[in-house]
């Protein structure tokens, strides 16, 4: 009860300080300028704000001109059938026993994949990002993704059964037999920029970036070659990532920039498997120099106030 009767109390007396507070502070309304109620009306201040924060969404469309490099060792031997000695026999075989020994033919090794070709794609990146204001430095994280792209090249030949063939007369023609594959890339990055001052609406930029590339690699096979026939395994990888940009940002509104840009982007290597279809033991194939020259189109939308805190202003 004591509880009890000790609430009631200081519950009234908030009610009374409540009840004699509310005329002091409606007789002393214009205290802002220094007045009375009586002294006329004065307007309660209003807070000014930018309407766009430093810190943006941003979506992304382009197009990658892409290249790559390969390399893919293959030792073959090599018999010169071209020309005929008077016995009847190809040059070469110096025991002139008809058939090609083991010790009448030339290993090569050929580790260029000449050629090489990988096709151009669409992309797609979006992130998010945060810029400096006055200082003209932004930084961001964006994700890209890149269509798959097929690559042919032409590895050196690889005979398998040149031991043991019969000699004669007809020249040896390596068949044409092109290396297949294709290649989906995924992008992480993290993106530095400086804005090099604003011109009307426009405001050009230089950039660059570091990342990871996730690479995904499909089999590779072969076409035109017989002793080829089976797939070697692709693969799964990761790989550093790196590129430079420059471009343009164009203010549609308070919130929202167009940016038109270019970037050059280096996404690593990626090494195949080494097992093939016919569970056979190969030489991995490795796919390196992974660039692109590309093109994108993109929008950044601000979000969030630029100012929280604004100075109260009077109107």
């Amino acid at each position: 009860m004591t509880v009890i009767y000790k609430a009631g109390i200081a519950s009234a007396a908030l009610a009374v300080v409540a009840i004699i507070a509310v005329p002091v502070q409606a007789a002393d309304l214009g205290g802002y300028s220094g007045g009375s109620i009586k002294d006329g009306y004065v307007p309660l201040p209003q807070v000014t704000r930018s309407a766009a924060g430093p810190c943006y969404f941003r979506a992304d469309v382009g197009y990658s001109w892409s290249g790559a490099s390969a390399s893919w060792p293959v030792s073959h031997d090599s018999f010169d059938f071209a020309d005929a000695d008077t016995d009847g026999f190809a040059d070469g075989d110096t025991n002139t026993n008809g058939t090609i020994d083991s010790d009448e033919v030339t290993s090569v090794t050929q580790t260029t994949v000449e050629g090489a070709s990988l096709e151009n794609t669409w992309l797609g990146e979006v992130g998010v990002g945060c810029g400096s204001g006055s200082r003209g430095l932004r930084a961001e994280v964006m994700l890209g993704f890149r269509g798959k792209r097929s690559f042919e090249g032409e590895p050196g030949y690889y005979d398998g059964t040149l031991v043991g063939q019969p000699t004669g007369t007809t020249p040896l023609v390596d068949p044409v037999d092109p290396m297949h594959t294709s290649l989906k890339t995924t992008t992480l990055m993290f993106n530095a920029y400086y804005d090099l001052g604003k011109f009307g609406r426009f405001v050009p930029y230089v950039g660059a970036g570091i990342g990871a590339a996730y690479h995904q690699l499909d089999d590779i096979y072969f076409t035109g070659n017989p002793n080829l026939t089976n797939h070697i395994h692709g693969n799964n990888d990761i790989a550093f990532a790196w590129s430079l940009m420059a471009g343009v940002g164009v203010q549609l509104t308070d919130r929202a920039v167009l940016d038109v840009g270019y970037r050059y982007i280096d996404t690593g290597s990626i090494t195949s498997q080494r097992s093939d279809t016919g569970f056979n033991v190969n030489p991995a194939v490795k796919f390196d120099d992974l660039t692109a020259h590309e093109l994108k189109v993109g929008l950044r939308y601000h979000f969030g106030e630029a100012n929280c805190c604004a100075e109260t202003s009077f109107k």
